[in-house]
């Protein structure tokens, strides 16, 4: 089992502050995260999901669509001066029921990232995640 932890912080100026996660770890490209890699972020109560898109997309459009029914998003795997970054704000953070300062971990494999905000009861390491 993979894990690491981060939290949501805020991106802007001022009073508008937009959630924001980014992650640099140096196990994105082993997970097949690697720059200019597509990737679907779909949220779900209390976190998100980082599923890797990979070349069996038949149509962008059409996965642009279900990915916006479920109020989700696509972006890409970009550089940063650290190495690889993947970064996502605004709504679909909010939709997962996140908000900036929250604690989050992270559960990670090939292709896919869950994020969850750790809650103050903590889950045995063992439960289903």
């Amino acid at each position: 089992m993979n894990i690491y932890t981060t939290s949501v912080y805020g991106a802007g100026k001022g009073n508008f502050l937009s959630p924001a996660i980014a992650f640099c770890p140096p196990w994105l490209p082993n997970m097949g995260f690697t720059p200019g890699a597509l990737v679907q972020i779909l949220p779900e109560a209390g976190g998100i999901f980082f599923i890797l898109c990979d070349e069996n997309i038949r149509k962008y459009s059409e996965l642009l669509r279900a990915t916006e029914e479920k109020k989700g998003t696509l972006t890409t795997v970009g550089c940063c001066r650290t190495g690889i970054r993947l970064e996502i704000e605004g709504s679909c953070i909010r939709n997962a029921g996140l908000d900036v300062g929250d604690t989050l971990i992270v559960r990670y494999e090939y292709g896919l990232i869950r994020v969850r905000k750790l809650s103050e009861q903590p889950e045995p390491l063992e439960a289903e995640f």
